[in-house]
Formats: C-alpha cells, sequence, structure tokens
C-alpha cells in the first residue's frame, strides 16, 4: 500500500477520532491544513470556548506497519516516527500542537503534546494515551487554559 493511501486513511480516521460524540456533544471541529501548512495536517477549534478561535494543530502519523506497536505494558507504543526537524519546527509555534499517531489497520488514535521549546524527535506514542472521551475532554481543557492564560491583545494604549 502507497503512503499516500495510508496518510489519507489516516486523516479521515483523525477526523472521526476529534469530532467523537462525548457526554451528548462534539467538542470540536477540524479543518485540513494538509498541503498549505508544512508539517501541519489540521488546526482544531474548540467549541463552546469562552476565548475567541481557541485551537491547536496536529500532525497525523499513521502507520499500517503489520506489528505497528513495540514493548508492553506501560512501554508499549506505537510506532511513529517524528524527526528532529520538524519537533523543533513544531516547537517553536506559540499554540498548542500534538502529533496524534494512528493505527490504520485497527482505527486506534493516540495523542501526544509536542512541548514549547522540543529539539528532539520522537520514534513512538504512548498506548496509554488514546485518543478517546476522557482524552478529549483533557484535550479540551489543556487547551482552553492555554488561551485564556495568554495575553488577549492590546489592553492599554496612548492613542
Amino acid at each position: 500500500m502507497s503512503m499516500d493511501i495510508i496518510g489519507k486513511r489516516g486523516e479521515a480516521l483523525f477526523r472521526v477520532a476529534i469530532t467523537k460524540w462525548c457526554s451528548g456533544e462534539q467538542w470540536f471541529e477540524e479543518t485540513f491544513k494538509g498541503e498549505k501548512a508544512e508539517g501541519l495536517d489540521f488546526e482544531v477549534t474548540l467549541l463552546g470556548s469562552s476565548v475567541f478561535h481557541a485551537s491547536f494543530y496536529v500532525q497525523v502519523k499513521a502507520t499500517a506497519k503489520p506489528n505497528p506497536y513495540s514493548g508492553i505494558g506501560k512501554r508499549r507504543k506505537i510506532r511513529v516516527r517524528l524527526k528532529a526537524a520538524d519537533a523543533l519546527k513544531l516547537g517553536t509555534m506559540k499554540v498548542p500542537v500534538y502529533v496524534v499517531a494512528i493505527d490504520a489497520l485497527s482505527a486506534k488514535a493516540y495523542i501526544k503534546n509536542v512541548k514549547a521549546g522540543v529539539t528532539r524527535g520522537f520514534t513512538g506514542i504512548s498506548t496509554r494515551r488514546p485518543l478517546n472521551c476522557q482524552a478529549i475532554r483533557q484535550l479540551w481543557n489543556e487547551v482552553e487554559v492555554f488561551w485564556k492564560s495568554r495575553p488577549q491583545g492590546l489592553t492599554t494604549s496612548v492613542f
């Protein structure tokens, strides 16, 4: 199977995962950035946020390897790679950024934050971080708090 086919399936599965209805409602709306934004596949906006246009970015990493996992128990990971150069680029962004690993065979999704200032990539995402309803609520709250704590533009002026 070509990487393009796997990538497209990964993007479709991410859309399903991030727009999952939890507690009777949808928490996010996604916009595909793809070719327009190198390294950033989606911009995801919080629905019902108290902050105008509170959003974050996601890079989707899909795999269709016959054995996409390594490790056991707490150390179990889905093997997807974020190159150091990409980590560096994502780490310089001033907004929250996450990588979502998609197992294209089982349709499972896992999420990992790319911390500001990071300089190293990684070779896997813990399977203890599934993109389920618990994660969706935590993610919404994390991004809401981030945007609420940011200076909200010019508050005083001499003009």
